[in-house]
């Protein structure tokens, strides 16, 4: 991890501040764009000198994109935790008591990010407090192992589950998950982000496949098992930060380097006392099978910093000034002849401002793809969301200012496409998806990965 010293910091977070005192000014959404490209232009020379082109991100806080930006207090106190050294064991649970203060939890405790959340609440709702069956995992022969979850929900984080010694079981009815628990079951496992998956729910033989999060809720209460939630991208809203446990789900795990805008290389779980508490001991500095989880004393104090900055800060305001960035796009773009433009209402999981675009991709010879792949290319380098909607853009991500950089460069590939049009080899949809496959695998990984764990679900033996 990269510490930015004091001098640096003063550099990069001069101009966001001076920006923020135009605010009241003319032209000021401008000036403070302009300000944040230069303090972006001379950070970014961490990557330029090792040959990286850093991106304009317009899709939201994706692993491979980097999560999201730490904001200046974040780095402020990471800065302030690399100059003392404290015992790990006192700060994670001094840092844990006092983020499930601030989130109105029983208990939270941070982890090496939403996977090490799910890994570690596995491990305790298998081995619990036990130092014998701890010992063992993953070797859970004999143990109350099996994780049941919806079809839906088998995606390729299911695997922290299984690493952690659990065997998954995978239903599709609220008949048939009532069936699948019995006296080996040491969990339900609940997926919010399911929702995105929607070409698996026509898989399905029977309406009503899918078991809601209420009805798991119940159905754990009743066989007295521990409920998992999955919360890893349900960051905005704030609510969520307790909403799920108020709900009854006994433990979430959070993202800490997507909404919450904390280390990437951090997560949040949050719920029962005692669960965080068996869950500690299953990532460093214990010894055993989570040994290889190990967090900084920088992260802790940074994923609290995070959160001290989340409860804060006005979340209508932040809304406001991404639907302003959408605003502006869709007055741009929406210019174009031929392109259509939209808001999406209602996005499953980080809920905020979203806008699409879409033309005639045949008439133009022009497919989604081909615009992706240009703007990725392009200089500056942007990268959108490829959705059935279209193209989808996403500026929660994006500084003050690069909404206009998105938008010029749209324009100018999009208008270069139409003129273009007759000119271009017709591809096509195979051809397409072989060429997008090999310039975005790990895109084309996990989409193949989810479809495996689909159609290859397990059943329970019995």
């Amino acid at each position: 991890m990269t510490i930015l010293r004091s001098s640096t910091r003063r550099n990069l977070f001069r101009g966001a501040g001076l920006a923020g005192a135009l605010g009241a000014f003319p032209g000021a959404q401008r000036i403070a764009g302009a300000m944040a490209a230069r303090s972006s232009e001379e950070a970014a020379k961490v990557y330029t000198r090792l040959g990286l082109r850093p991106i304009i991100n317009a899709a939201g806080t994706y692993t491979h994109l980097g999560g999201s930006l730490l904001p200046a207090e974040v780095v402020e106190a990471m800065d302030a935790a690399a100059q003392n050294y404290v015992p790990i064991r006192d700060l994670s649970r001094a840092v844990g008591a006092k983020i499930a203060e601030l989130t109105g939890n029983p208990g939270a405790l941070v982890t090496t990010g939403a996977a090490g959340a799910i890994f570690t609440g596995t491990c305790a709702c298998i081995a619990g407090n036990d130092p014998d069956k701890a010992k063992r995992l993953p070797f859970t022969d004999g143990m109350k192992n099996e994780v049941v979850t919806q079809k839906l929900h088998m995606t390729g984080w299911i695997r922290q589950c299984e690493a952690a010694g659990g065997r998954m079981i995978d239903v599709e009815h609220k008949d048939e998950m009532e069936r699948a628990i019995n006296g080996k079951t040491a969990m339900l496992y609940y997926l919010v982000a399911e929702k995105h998956f929607g070409a698996h729910r026509d898989k399905l033989d029977a309406p009503g496949g899918n078991v809601s999060l209420e009805e798991c809720v119940q159905i754990a209460k009743k066989h007295r098992i521990p409920l998992l939630i999955d919360a890893a991208a349900e960051l905005p809203p704030f609510e969520n930060l307790s909403g799920y446990t108020k709900m009854g789900a006994d433990l979430v795990a959070f993202s800490g380097g997507k909404g919450l805008r904390g280390p990437q290389n951090a997560g949040l779980l949050l719920g029962r006392k005692d669960l965080i508490e068996f869950a500690e001991t299953f990532q460093s500095p214990y010894s055993g099978i989570g040994r290889d989880l190990k967090i900084s004393k920088e992260t802790y104090i940074g994923m609290l910093a995070a959160i001290e900055r989340y409860v804060k800060v006005d979340h209508r305001a932040e809304w406001n000034s991404w639907k302003a960035q959408i605003d502006y796009m869709k007055s741009v773009i929406g210019k174009i002849p031929g392109v259509e433009t939209g808001d999406i209402p209602g996005w499953v999981t980080n809920h905020v401002p979203r806008m699409w675009l879409k033309w005639d991709e045949k008439a133009w010879n022009f497919s989604r793809e081909d615009c992706f792949k240009a703007l990725q290319d392009g200089n500056p380098a942007v990268v959108p969301l490829r959705t059935p909607m279209g193209i989808t853009l996403v500026p929660w991500m994006m500084a003050p200012g690069q909404e206009r950089i998105v938008a010029s460069r749209i324009k100018e590939v999009l208008e270069s496409a139409k003129k273009s049009a007759g000119k271009r080899p017709k591809r096509d949809a195979a051809e397409l998806a072989a060429d997008f496959r090999e310039d975005n695998p790990i895109d084309a990984w996990d989409a193949d990965h989810d479809g495996l764990l689909y159609q290859y679900g397990r059943k329970s033996s019995d």
